[in-house]
């Protein structure tokens, strides 16, 4: 009998550590219409285990942009690949962070309609980041948590960056 208890607690595994918040460059596009920046953005752990983005292990921190934990918790994620750029070093796997929030934040068209091919709106700033790796599961660092990666300086230059 002990050695059936045993095995029971043999089958349970502990918990993989958090990953450790990384600073990345990402590009904001605030939702009042103003120019679109890079910025310096950490990443967290808080709350992502509750998101559709969980299986990263943490994702860049926007809660003080968002102002309201709603805003937060109503976030969503898209990706994007960029191709055949005439600026080589801004190809890759892009990911767009936003919420749907309309209730606490305002409703954001600042976004470039060539990235999707369509014009999208999103509640509040929208935000891109950078994953190394070319491919969804080739974004794992070792540590089994998404690779962030900056976001190329120019990137804001190429034509399907244009608002």
């Amino acid at each position: 009998m002990w050695n059936f208890l045993q095995s029971f607690a043999a089958l349970r595994q502990p918990a993989a550590p958090l990953p450790s918040p990384v600073t990345i460059t990402g590009i904001r596009f605030p939702a009042d219409g103003s120019r679109s920046h890079l910025l310096s953005l950490t990443t967290t752990s808080h709350g992502v285990n509750d998101g559709p983005d969980s299986p990263w292990g943490h994702v860049p921190d926007l809660r003080g942009f968002w102002k309201t934990a709603q805003a937060w918790a109503w976030r969503d994620f898209e990706t994007f690949r960029l191709e055949n750029q005439p600026l080589p070093g801004c190809n890759g796997l892009f990911v767009v962070f936003f919420s749907f929030d309309l209730e606490s934040l305002p409703e954001n068209n600042n976004f470039p309609e060539a990235v999707f091919g369509r014009r999208r709106a999103f509640a509040g700033d929208a935000f891109v980041v950078k994953l190394k790796g070319d491919e969804i599961g080739s974004d794992l660092g070792e540590d089994g948590w998404a690779a962030w990666d900056d976001v190329p300086e120019d990137v804001l230059s190429l034509p399907v960056m244009r608002i």
